[in-house]
């Protein structure tokens, strides 16, 4: 690779990391709510400059190179492999852009296939397992559609039984060299971590077992020991029964049998001995801390599910463990213990029946979980930490005493990602502004919203129905809580599979918020704020609009939506005449034919001006008055 090339690769991570930093700007050099919106104003700027320049790199060099028919060069491999390397571990133990890893490895690993390039091909196969989890993961959160992470899991475990097909004795012996025969075992061992949230798969259960069984087999025979050179043994001894300990997490959601937590239960009570025997090596040499940390919990839970120990016994341990953890930690972004834990106890507890105490406990769980989010924006380690605040998020118990639902949800996307709580902010100002003025103009186009039967009844329930639009638009994004590392993508166009991402988000934040009452009543219209008018396009594409009596609401946030650009992409908002425009091209089929003349009437644009201008202003005051207020909560605990 020329020094030139390298240096346009590095410019590009460059620029990749300093969009997700100027996305969510620190609050600590910050004195006031002025000087926040004039720095997010100015970022926003920065980031259009960064983001055009992020399109011309891709689209002029990487993705013709990508899909050119011409085997790559050693040069080109050795570039790529260092670009892919950069994206999925830099700095900040953030991966910066999994799809554009994806690509590089897929195509290299075709190129690999093309030369019939064995060591080749073991390098890039190792590499796409690595891409395969982390994809899995991501897309794990999007309960709504599992067939997506299901797909990244099935990717990963046709790899993983290709390594282990390679370690079978008869093959293994034909692969000459030591470097590609530790980079096998190693990808055998690792394609267990594949396992992770499977839900009541009984034959894959036994699959893991057998995998972890096998991996504990090969550590002992001398066959391996031989023709595996230094391999580090201790590592692999390590990992083996970490993964023991970790499987039935979230109180056993895969769902082993008796014999198999039997099992289960043994290998933690090895791998805590083993731990303990080799704590300075994983402590200094691995820097692995924080696993030492986790074993106390992994052992009690493994051992309340071995029938060990009670639940009150296991609840009041957990409950101990996680006061004497204190704040500290958590605050400094250590969020391994002090989710996994709450992750444990909200599983313990009824929500059909919650007494007095477990709500004081769900509360503090809660405000805890917001003071961590409010430190991870900036603080790396994004995607493993929002695999364990969704979970928590999936399993909310609303409490009328403590955080509402809404409440939690609002907060998290002010915390993780300040530009979409603006957004939607503006979406419910927005709709809360559209429909005051509908009522006072047309108040029949509202018949059927909360059950109004006569326009009378519309125009004296103004009040509520404003109030329910507001809110209805403030929530619509509900779904976004669970691809929000997907929405940090800026400065290049999405890719088929991450647009795909973003259209779960409406029926993600459906199901979520159908199953509290503080949401409820708007889920309706997070499902449907994507679809056009007319139901002709739009996502997702089952939900018929025109069957709802909220139509009019969605239509409204649908507008709104639309009409609020800045939140999600930077680009220069659109004017008023701009949007006036399109809703009259679009009129009848993307947009209610009611809406052209609706932002046509001289009060409905000056309203609406004013809150594109200074109420936007405002929304950026809020949430830094937001913001700052949980760093000074994070600071006192």
């Amino acid at each position: 690779m020329s020094d030139n090339q390298a240096q346009i690769y590095k410019e590009y991570i460059e620029r990749i990391e300093e969009i997700r930093s100027l996305s969510t700007p620190s609050l600590e050099d910050i004195e006031d709510a002025g000087k926040y919106t004039e720095e997010l104003r100015n970022n926003f700027v920065r980031i259009g400059k960064l983001a055009a320049l992020n399109r011309e790199f891709l689209d002029s060099q990487l993705y013709p190179m990508i899909q050119s028919d011409d085997l790559f060069g050693e040069k080109e491999i050795e570039g790529l492999k260092e670009l892919s390397e950069a994206l999925i571990s830099a700095e900040n133990g953030e991966n910066l852009d999994l799809s554009i890893v994806s690509l590089i490895e897929d195509r290299l690993t075709a190129d690999a296939n093309r030369k019939q390039d064995f060591r080749m091909q073991v390098e890039h196969m190792d590499a796409q397992m690595s891409v395969y989890y982390e994809l899995m993961n991501t897309t794990n959160r999007i309960f709504s559609y599992p067939e997506i992470s299901d797909h990244y899991r099935r990717k990963g475990f046709a790899l993983g039984e290709t390594f282990m097909k390679l370690l079978e004795k008869e093959s293994f012996i034909n692969v000459d060299n030591i470097a590609l025969r530790q980079m096998i075992l190693t990808n055998a061992r690792y394609s267990i971590s594949l396992f992770e949230y499977l839900k009541g798969d009984r034959r894959a259960n036994a699959t893991q077992i057998r995998w972890l069984e096998r991996m504990l087999e090969v550590a002992e025979d001398p066959f391996y020991l031989e023709a595996l050179g230094d391999y580090d043994w201790i590592y692999h001894r390590y990992r083996t029964l970490q993964y023991y300990g970790l499987a039935p997490e979230n109180n056993n959601a895969a769902g082993f049998n008796d014999e198999e937590l039997q099992l289960i239960w043994q290998r933690t009570e090895e791998y805590a001995a083993f731990c303990n025997a080799n704590k300075a090596y994983i402590r200094d040499e691995l820097e692995c801390g924080e696993d030492l940390i986790n074993i106390p919990l992994i052992l009690e839970r493994n051992r309340y599910l071995a029938g060990k120990t009670s639940r009150n016994v296991y609840f009041e341990t957990l409950l101990k463990m996680y006061h004497d953890s204190g704040m500290e930690e958590f605050a400094e972004g250590s969020y391994d213990f002090n989710l996994l834990i709450p992750v444990e106890l909200v599983g313990l507890v009824n929500p059909e029946h919650v007494t007095e105490k477990e709500k004081t406990i769900l509360h503090e769980l809660y405000q805890n979980m917001l003071s961590d989010a409010f430190h991870m924006p900036n603080g790396g380690g994004m995607m493993a930490f929002l695999g364990k605040y969704f979970d928590l998020i999936e399993h909310f118990i609303e409490i009328p005493s403590g955080i509402s639902f809404a409440g939690m949800i609002l907060q998290s996307i002010a915390a993780l990602h300040p530009p979409t709580y603006v957004h939607s902010q503006m979406v419910g100002q927005l709709t809360e502004c559209l429909c005051g003025h509908l009522i006072r103009l047309w108040p029949e186009v509202l018949l059927g919203v909360l059950n109004c039967t006569t326009v009378e009844e519309v125009q004296k329930r103004k009040d509520e129905i404003v109030d329910f639009a507001y809110h209805a638009g403030l929530l619509h994004d509900t779904g976004k809580i669970s691809i929000i590392d997907t929405v940090f993508i800026y400065g290049r166009r999405l890719l088929d599979m991450e647009f795909d991402l973003i259209k779960t988000h409406p029926r993600t934040g459906y199901e979520l918020m159908l199953r509290h009452p503080s949401t409820r009543p708007y889920a309706e219209v997070a499902l449907g704020h994507h679809k056009w008018y007319d139901n002709s396009r739009g996502y997702p594409e089952e939900f018929d609009t025109s069957k709802s009596p909220l139509k009019p609401i969605i239509d409204m946030v649908m507008c709104a939506d639309c009409l609020d650009t800045v939140g999600r992409s930077y680009s220069r908002g659109k004017s008023l005449d701009d949007f006036l425009q399109e809703l009259e091209e679009g009129s009848g089929t993307r947009y209610a034919p009611w809406l052209p003349g609706l932002f046509r009437d001289k009060e409905v644009a000056s309203d609406l001006n004013y809150r594109m201008k200074e109420g936007r202003r405002q929304n950026y005051q809020n949430i830094y008055y937001l913001l700052w207020a949980m760093l000074k909560q994070c600071e006192e605990q």
